[in-house]
C-alpha cells in the first residue's frame, strides 16, 4: 500500500500494528475522545508550511522526533536554561523531551515529519 504522508497520518500501535487515519482537517475534525484515544499512541506526521508556527507546543506525556525533510527552520525550545534556538537545515532531526515548550519559525518553505506521543499535548500563544 502506498500512503501520501501529507494526507494519511499513521498511529503505532503497542502490538506492533499501524493504523491509519486520513490526514489534514479530517483527522483533527475528529471526536474529541476519538483524538484522545490516538494521543496514547505514537503518531506518524508530516506537514509542509511556509510561516511561523502560531503557537508553542508541549507533550507532558512523551517526546517528540523532528525530522526536517525540507527546507530550512529554527527549532526554539524552551528550557530551564531559557530559550534554546536549533537552526536546522534539510536533512536534519531533532528530539523534543517530554515537558518541553516548542515551536517552529521557518526560513524557507518547510516539511516535516513529526512522531509524537501526544496525550496531553497543551498549546499557549507565541
Amino acid at each position: 500500500m502506498l500512503l501520501d504522508p501529507q494526507q494519511h497520518y499513521l498511529s503505532l500501535l503497542p502490538a506492533g500494528q499501524l493504523q491509519l487515519f486520513a490526514g489534514g482537517e479530517a483527522f483533527w475534525q475528529q471526536s474529541p475522545a476519538a483524538l484522545d484515544t490516538v494521543a496514547r499512541n505514537w503518531l506518524v506526521t508530516e506537514f509542509s508550511f511556509s510561516s511561523d508556527w502560531p503557537q508553542w507546543e508541549l507533550h507532558p506525556a512523551g517526546d517528540e522526533l523532528v525530522y526536517l525533510l525540507a527546507g530550512a527552520a529554527e527549532l526554539w525550545l524552551e528550557t530551564p536554561a531559557g530559550l534554546q534556538c536549533l537552526p536546522m537545515q534539510a536533512p536534519a532531526a531533532a528530539l523534543i523531551p517530554a515537558n518541553c515548550w516548542h515551536q517552529v519559525r521557518t526560513r524557507q518553505l518547510c516539511r516535516m515529519l513529526f512522531i509524537t506521543y501526544g496525550e496531553g499535548t497543551l498549546h499557549k500563544a507565541v
